[in-house]
């Protein structure tokens, strides 16, 4: 299907020796879009999943932690041109090193990575990411890679979409439940059997990288942690590594598998905790994650505050 999109983006550059010290500004006007016709169930759901894929990857890169450190428009070409099977300016093997050189604990260097690059880097990682978890779900094939690409454009860039952004989230949230349901039992079916894989009669499981070696929690201490969310189908959904800065709060404040878990650790332990539904957001998801969802997440507990009652 072919498609049309007005889009005007300036960008202001202010010159200086360093690149460290550039200031980009990118500023979109707002257009109207054709309305695209869905005449299948899958067209439908193939524009709905990119939408809803744009327009998380652009909140995502312009939360407060992100801010400034990456240009949208370079994560959209990046993913475009992945997704529609494109010469990439940058390889898939390149990426690892590419943030590792560019994400810093001070924020970013771009001294030797730049921020353009870095961008359009993370943008082939969230194209991956899409391809991937549409195979783990066994849909790759019923998908209009035009109309998942139209969707991702009008995701990341301040246009009206055919399908407003609200409602192409319900559409999303219940494609994909009943498959998120089936997915996770058979993820965590599969998973137990591995000799490493520690299950517990809640459901939870985990898997240890380092045992660590100090303090253990309890439900009212606070922890530092560093970590990463995930789904089974490997998509990254939350981290705390791009930004550098740890995560506080205590372990009675967040989702039961997180508690849980916890409470098993010692500081300077890193561990892998396979979340069931139940034990995370349940059957009815919150605005990130959808219901039925299994978890997973790298956990590093860098400190425990103990709670001091006179305090």
């Amino acid at each position: 299907m072919k498609y049309f999109l007005l889009f005007i983006s300036a960008i202001a550059i202010l010159s200086c020796d360093s690149e460290t010290d550039e200031v980009v500004v990118e500023a979109e006007v707002q257009v109207e879009l054709p309305k695209y016709t869905f005449t299948t169930i899958e067209q439908k759901i193939s524009y709905c999943i990119g939408l809803d894929q744009g327009s998380s990857a652009k909140q995502y890169f312009n939360s407060p932690e992100l801010k400034g450190k990456f240009r949208s428009l370079e994560v959209k070409k990046g993913m475009i041109a992945y997704l529609k099977g494109e010469n990439l300016r940058i390889l898939p093997t390149q990426l690892d090193s590419i943030f590792e050189l560019y994400l810093i604990p001070s924020g970013v260097d771009s001294s030797i990575i730049s921020s353009k690059d870095a961008s359009y880097a993370f943008g082939i990682q969230e194209g991956n990411t899409l391809v991937s978890s549409l195979v783990a779900r066994g849909i790759d094939q019923k998908m209009n890679v035009d109309l998942l690409v139209a969707g991702i454009e009008d995701g990341m860039t301040n246009v009206k979409p055919s399908v407003s952004i609200k409602d192409a989230r319900i559409e999303v949230v219940s494609y994909y439940s009943e498959i998120n349901k089936v997915l996770g039992e058979n993820f965590l079916l599969q998973n137990s059997s591995r000799e490493e894989v520690v299950t517990l009669e809640s459901g939870l499981q985990y898997q240890i990288f380092k045992k660590g070696n100090g303090e253990k929690p309890s439900l009212t201490d606070s922890v530092i942690v560093h970590y990463t969310g995930r789904f089974v189908d490997g998509r990254e959904f939350e981290s705390t590594v791009p930004s550098k800065i740890p995560a506080e709060f205590t372990p009675m404040s967040v989702i039961p598998g997180w508690t849980e878990g916890l409470l098993l650790m010692k500081e300077g332990g890193q561990y892998r905790f396979f979340i069931p539904f139940d034990l995370a957001y349940g059957e009815e998801g919150n605005p990130r994650i959808e219901p039925f969802t299994t978890l997973v997440f790298d956990i590093e507990l860098l400190k425990v505050k103990k709670y001091l009652a006179n305090q």
